[in-house]
């Protein structure tokens, strides 16, 4: 019922191996215990995750019941600041962070840079699309589709497929972002030009280039600030949304949806602990939390983003959310998802089709 290439959520992700193989393998309580005791007796009182796009209060709330003498700090700067302070910290032989949260392109960045360590991640036996090695896992996917505004465009206008936004009337009305520029390899993915021997970029420059001169789209940065200008109905449409904002913003009431694609990509977002983390029993024990159940549906349901934890995915907002519509979410087998088809895809997006 499901591949390394595409998660159905008209049902349960993976088939069910049986309860007792998923016990066996989750952090048992006696290793939580014992990483609690080291943490206490080694002095650690907090725990910092660096990330980005967070919206603070639910996971630390959930994290500091569950681990009273434990603060969870977190750090979201805007941007590619995360990064670049990272890499800068650590070539200086500072350490900052005990976890990081991010998608797949800056992770490999880090990774290059000799950041990452590698873990175990006892929880996510059995999860699907994960790396062929430990030094991230694959948590959650952020759906990319166009976005529009409700009470704007009529539902004659609002577009079923790719092919509806290189249209005239989303002309001087249309909004597009520089930001999650990778997710473009998706794009092509969909279109059938990834290949284990690489990217053709032909029709997914020309696709877009063409919908930009026929939209001649507001150009902006990042997911959130320009979806509330779609809120605020300063534009009638965003012609490729983050699903973790637009989600966000759908759940508080705003007159915004997604276009109603039965098939969508799904950027993956990761969690990974950095070498020589300051906390480094609490860095495990939070890494544990986020992918343990009760953590994973917490997580899920903040930003929201689709979980790909098989045994909470009933229970989660975003994945019922998309079920509830049929959508298909797909993502990068792992094979093509290399450092140099993201790198590419960044640069085609922004220098390519957007021209900046």
């Amino acid at each position: 019922m499901e591949d390394v290439q595409k998660i159905h959520l008209h049902y349960k992700p993976v088939a069910n191996p049986g309860v007792n193989h998923y016990c066996l393998r989750r952090t048992s309580v006696a290793s939580t215990s014992a990483r609690a005791a080291a943490a206490k007796a080694n002095g650690e009182t907090e725990v910092v995750m660096w990330a980005l796009s967070w919206y603070y209060g639910p996971v630390e709330k959930a994290f500091e019941a569950k681990y009273p003498f434990l603060k969870l700090k977190i750090w979201d700067p805007p941007g590619d600041e995360l990064e670049t302070k990272l890499i800068a910290e650590y070539k200086a032989g500072k350490y900052s962070p005990d976890l990081l949260t991010q998608d797949a392109a800056r992770l490999r960045h880090e990774h290059e840079a000799g950041i990452l360590q590698e873990y175990d991640w006892p929880n996510t036996k059995g999860w699907p699309f994960q790396p062929p090695h430990k030094f991230w896992v694959l948590d959650q996917l952020s759906t990319r589709m166009p976005m529009y505004n409700t009470k704007l465009v009529a539902p004659t206008d609002i577009p079923r497929k790719w092919e509806d936004l290189n249209s005239s009337k989303w002309a001087g009305k249309a909004l597009i972002s520089t930001s999650g520029s990778n997710w473009v390899i998706g794009f092509a993915y969909e279109l059938g030009d990834v290949t284990a021997a690489g990217v053709n970029w032909d029709r997914s420059i020309k696709f877009w280039k063409d919908v930009i001169k026929t939209t001649n789209p507001r150009v902006l940065s990042g997911f959130q600030g320009p979806l509330e200008l779609l809120v605020a109905g300063d534009a009638n449409i965003m012609l490729m949304a983050a699903g973790t904002t637009g989600l966000y913003n759908i759940r508080r009431g705003a007159p915004i949806d997604f276009s109603p694609f039965t098939k969508t990509y799904g950027d993956p977002w990761h969690i990974a602990m950095p070498k020589n983390p300051p906390h480094p029993n609490a860095a495990k024990l939070l890494a544990d939390w986020l992918t343990s159940d009760e953590g994973s549906l917490v997580y899920s349901n903040l930003f929201p983003n689709p979980t790909v934890n098989p045994r909470i995915a009933d229970k989660t907002y975003a994945n019922q959310f998309y079920k509830n519509r049929g959508v298909e979410i797909f993502t990068l087998p792992a094979e093509m998802g290399t450092d140099k088809n993201y790198t590419d895809a960044a640069r085609v997006w922004r220098q390519d089709i957007i021209g900046r």
